[in-house]
C-alpha cells in the first residue's frame, strides 16, 4: 500500500512541473474568457456610441430591452455622456453611450443602433407672418382651419384687421432657418414626442429681423398635432398699435 501511495505522489508531482500543465492551462483560458469561448466573445471591454437622433435616455433603455442579458452581468454598465450638448438636425451627435458589455454584445448593440438611430421622417410646415391693421375690411383668404384660429385670436385682440406679409411651407426633419421676403426669418427645432394627440414638440422658435443687431421678435416652445394651426405668438416690433402674428399649421 504504501508503495502505491508513493508511486501516486512522484506522479502527481511530475504532472504539476510538467510546463503547459493542466492546471496553468485553465488558468489560462479563463483569462481569454473560457475554454467554449476561444473567440473571446464574452471577453468585457468599453466601448463608446455617439447617438444622433434617438433620445439617449430612450436609446439606452431599447439597448436593455433588446439585449436583456447585459443586465445580468454584474460587470455590465452603461454611462450617459454629453447629454443636450447638440440639438437634433445641427449634425453633431445629441450624447453618447459608454458601455462595458461582452464583444458579443456589442456586436449586437452596433447593429441595433444602426437599424434605429436614424434621421426622423420629414414634416411639411405651413408658416404665416400677419401684420395687424385698423382696417377691418384686412381679411386674408385662408384655409378654413388657419382662418379659426385667427378668428380666436381677434376676440382676444383689439386689432381690426391683419394682412399677411409672410408666407412660407417648409418640409423639415427636425431644425430649419427660414429667410422670409420682408427681412424677417424664423428658427425652429422639433422632435416627435409620444403624446398622440400633439406629437410634435417645438422645442424653439424664434421669429428675428434679419437686419444686423436686431433683437429677437418672438421666442416660444409648444406642442402641436398633425393637421393643428398653432398662433406661435404676437410681437410689437413697430409701436404699439401694430403687431405682427405667426401662425404655424403642421400639414403633414
Amino acid at each position: 500500500m504504501k508503495r502505491k501511495n508513493l508511486i501516486s505522489a512522484a506522479l502527481l508531482l511530475v504532472l504539476l512541473l510538467l510546463p503547459g500543465s493542466a492546471v496553468a492551462a485553465k488558468t489560462a483560458t479563463d483569462d481569454r474568457g473560457g475554454e467554449d469561448d476561444p473567440s473571446g466573445a464574452s471577453k468585457m471591454s468599453w466601448r463608446l456610441y455617439a447617438v444622433h437622433y434617438l433620445d439617449l435616455r430612450q436609446a439606452g433603455l431599447t439597448l436593455e430591452e433588446r439585449i436583456p442579458e447585459m443586465l445580468t452581468d454584474p460587470q455590465f454598465e452603461m454611462k450617459y455622456e454629453g447629454i443636450g450638448g447638440n440639438r437634433l438636425g445641427d449634425g453633431k451627435p445629441q450624447g453618447y453611450l459608454r458601455i462595458m458589455t461582452t464583444e458579443a454584445a456589442h456586436e449586437r448593440i452596433a447593429e441595433i443602433l444602426a437599424e434605429s438611430d436614424q434621421p426622423p421622417a420629414t414634416r411639411l410646415f405651413h408658416i404665416i407672418v400677419l401684420q395687424s391693421t385698423d382696417d377691418p375690411a384686412d381679411q386674408p383668404d385662408l384655409a378654413p382651419s388657419v382662418q379659426d384660429a385667427l378668428h380666436d385670436l381677434q376676440t382676444m385682440l383689439r386689432f381690426k384687421g391683419y394682412k399677411v406679409i409672410d408666407s412660407a411651407m417648409v418640409r423639415s426633419s427636425g431644425h430649419s432657418d427660414v429667410s422670409l421676403g420682408s427681412n424677417y426669418a424664423i428658427e425652429f427645432w422639433f422632435h416627435v414626442g409620444p403624446s398622440k394627440e400633439k406629437p410634435l414638440q417645438v422645442e424653439q422658435l424664434l421669429l428675428y429681423s434679419q437686419i444686423e443687431n436686431a433683437p429677437r421678435h418672438m421666442d416660444t416652445a409648444f406642442s402641436m398635432g398633425i393637421g393643428e394651426t398653432v398662433v406661435v405668438g404676437t410681437s410689437r416690433p413697430f409701436d404699439e398699435n401694430q403687431a405682427l402674428v405667426v401662425l404655424l399649421t403642421a400639414v403633414e
